[in-house]
């Protein structure tokens, strides 16, 4: 089985189901979980959704107190609170996915930079997995709107007490989601994107660029105090685990011409009134792939098609 973005195994696997979803994370955010949901077949009755739902849990964001609704709204859908819930597990009744991924976007591959997780596909015969499913359903407890309002207001007097953590897990709920999800690169020259991480390049770069090397920068985080090799092995790493340079990697395969890129993007990043907007956008993307990946990508001259020579490194 290839290996995915925990994101795109996920949404295969519960659009696969049958007759039955359970999903259980420790944090899940809304958006994500709403995604996840808009994939649940018709034929499908019952929809179980585990999480730990502890008050530390929504004051620091790493998981919703809107999730109650998300899955009232469901097919079969209901709503259980475990507080010693670690696991994540994902099935079908089928199969399974069993791993580190939480149900948010930065745990499924739908947020730059991602955590870096991992989920191993078992069938539902797989020994013990049926019997520990049974046990975490049983164990849980129904989420009312009475626990939820009580939640809430132990979270609240928790933000009054102290600012709550900001955890890596919870991506910026102030950017839209589409922000979030489709972040690519802006910067026309990547070669100064180390410049400005370094603190330089405001007196020697035109100001439009050096504004979106700090705009990448910031979707990028890297961490402070890289040398330049760790930084752009950082960078190279946060660009492959991209869904959309990931196709970008198989088209190139054959050779992408501007035009056969210009489409993609028109498909992938939705409507534009001006064409030169993709055409922006590739002329960064294609710059950044070579940067970045030098041994694997080359421009042919004068033609202006991304081939790429070899698959990409796995990290």
């Amino acid at each position: 089985m290839a290996v995915v973005l925990p994101g795109v195994g996920i949404l295969e696997l519960i659009r696969a189901a049958n007759d039955r979803v359970v999903i259980a994370a420790p944090y899940i955010k809304s958006p994500t979980l709403r995604r996840l949901l808009d994939a649940v077949p018709e034929t499908v009755s019952e929809c179980a959704c585990v999480t730990r739902w502890l008050p530390e849990d929504i004051a620091s964001g790493v998981c919703d107190l809107e999730i109650l609704d998300d899955i009232a709204g469901a097919r079969g859908g209901r709503l259980l609170v475990h507080p010693h819930l670690h696991a994540k597990y994902y099935s079908n009744g089928r199969d399974s996915l069993v791993g580190s991924a939480n149900l948010t976007a930065r745990g499924l591959g739908w947020h730059t930079p991602s955590n870096v997780e991992l989920l191993i596909a078992l069938p539902v015969e797989f020994g013990g997995l049926a019997e520990w499913e049974h046990s975490l359903l049983s164990s849980a407890v129904q989420a009312t709107e009475e626990l939820r309002e009580r939640i809430r207001r132990q979270a609240d007097a928790l933000k009054e007490d102290e600012a709550p953590r900001r955890l890596p897990e919870v991506e910026d709920d102030t950017a839209t989601e589409a922000e979030r999800t489709l972040w690519v690169p802006q910067c026309p020259t990547p070669d100064r994107l180390w410049q400005v991480y370094r603190g330089r390049g405001a007196d020697t770069m035109v100001s439009s660029a050096f504004k979106a090397a700090q705009e990448d920068l910031a979707a990028l985080s890297p961490p402070q105090g890289l040398t330049q090799d760790l930084f752009t092995a950082y960078v190279a790493g946060i660009l492959k685990q991209m869904p959309l340079l990931a196709e970008i990697d198989k088209l190139a395969s054959a050779g992408l011409t501007d035009a056969k890129a210009h489409e993609f993007l028109a498909d992938r990043l939705g409507s534009s009134d001006h064409d030169d907007d993709y055409d922006r956008v590739w002329r960064v993307i294609k710059q950044w792939l070579v940067h970045f990946f030098p041994e694997f990508y080359r421009l042919e001259t004068g033609q202006e098609v991304l081939v790429k020579g070899r698959e990409l490194p796995r990290r």
